[in-house]
């Protein structure tokens, strides 16, 4: 419906990139998997005092720790040591506020020259809008007829805003009542052989 707050719940286009505590974001390959440090790399012990030696895989352990934002934490593996990821699918809390600005697009129908049957415009898209509106406005000298049409397909219609009579200089707004995903304004002569011209602009907002 029109006027109506329209959510993006496509998952594929609401993504969220994580860091770690040194403010970098977690690194993937190409298939998003993570990539983790080879833990063949060197490590450097400095220390006095000290026996010290190579580590061993049987002798010894390094235990890996992360950053929750107020604790460190170790990391988390299952019982075969592979690392635990959250499931994205888990809710997540967001706190304070979230500012929204909507999209603001038009299109202008300037000097239409009205005849005596009555003649549609272009369809436009509007499944996803959060709100529009068509203004028209009867410059000519003659009054004219104006409609609001609905569609599945652009091909069959159905008239959702019955015709009202604009007289010269006057205008009117025009919103659908019933969706669908495709509107336009119809016009046509109030007055067999009387045409007139109007302008027709139309405005839409979008989150």
């Amino acid at each position: 419906m029109p006027n109506f707050s329209v959510f993006n719940l496509d998952a594929d286009v609401l993504r969220t990139k994580i860091f770690g505590s040194e403010n970098t974001a977690i690194r993937t390959d190409a298939d998003g998997r993570l990539e983790i440090r080879n833990i063949s790399d060197p490590v450097t012990v400095t220390a006095t005092n000290l026996d010290i030696r190579d580590l061993s895989a049987n002798q010894d352990n390094l235990l890996a720790f992360g950053f929750d934002g107020a604790d460190v934490q170790p990391v988390r593996t299952d019982a075969d040591g592979r690392l635990e990821i959250r499931n994205i699918s888990d809710p997540v809390t967001v706190t304070g506020s979230i500012q929204i600005t909507p999209t603001f697009t038009e299109i202008n129908y300037i000097d239409v020259d009205t005849d005596d049957s009555f003649t549609g415009l272009d369809y436009v898209d509007t499944s996803t809008q959060n709100m529009y509106t068509f203004y028209v406005y009867n410059k000519g000298d003659n009054p004219v007829d104006i409609r609001l049409d609905i569609s599945p397909d652009q091909v069959t219609y159905f008239t959702d805003v019955a015709a009202r009579t604009l007289t010269s200089g006057t205008t009117d707004t025009f919103v659908a009542k019933t969706f669908l995903r495709y509107t336009r304004i119809a016009y046509k002569s109030t007055l067999p052989g009387n045409s007139t011209t109007i302008d027709v602009f139309f405005q839409t907002q979008a989150i």
